[in-house]
């Protein structure tokens, strides 16, 4: 698959799979505070606690969008990418504190984070 193609389409799933998260911690906030509007749900993105957890991900599309914005991709631009969606994705010791917990929890609880995770994956695998 063509690299451009590849991290156009990895940047594509992985702002479905911050849709999906950013619903999960929606929810979780309305439980507690009631219903959010689409404005005040922007703001609660960037300055509220209960979605610190999200910027990870969101840094992550807009390194990967830069790159799209590169004239030369390379190798090792793709490889960087796998590299650092994999640690992110994948628990471990290297997986960004306070990231890795509120992801798998998503993930054993959520279906459309789990069909969000599956198409990461696919495209990841295929990078």
């Amino acid at each position: 698959m063509d690299k451009r193609k590849a991290l156009s389409d990895l940047a594509r799933a992985m702002r479905d799979l911050h849709q999906a998260l950013v619903q999960v911690v929606r929810r979780e906030y309305e439980k507690q505070w009631g219903a959010v509007a689409p404005g005040q749900l922007l703001q609660l993105l960037t300055r509220h606690p209960d979605f610190d957890w999200l910027h990870v991900l969101s840094e992550m599309m807009v390194e990967i969008d830069e790159m799209l914005d590169q004239d030369q991709l390379t190798s090792e631009d793709a490889r960087a990418v796998h590299e650092s969606v994999e640690k992110m994705l994948v628990p471990g010791e290297s997986a960004p504190s306070g990231f890795a917990a509120r992801y798998l929890a998503a993930l054993q609880d959520e279906p459309a984070v789990v069909i969000a995770h599956t198409d990461v994956r696919r495209i990841l695998d295929a990078l």
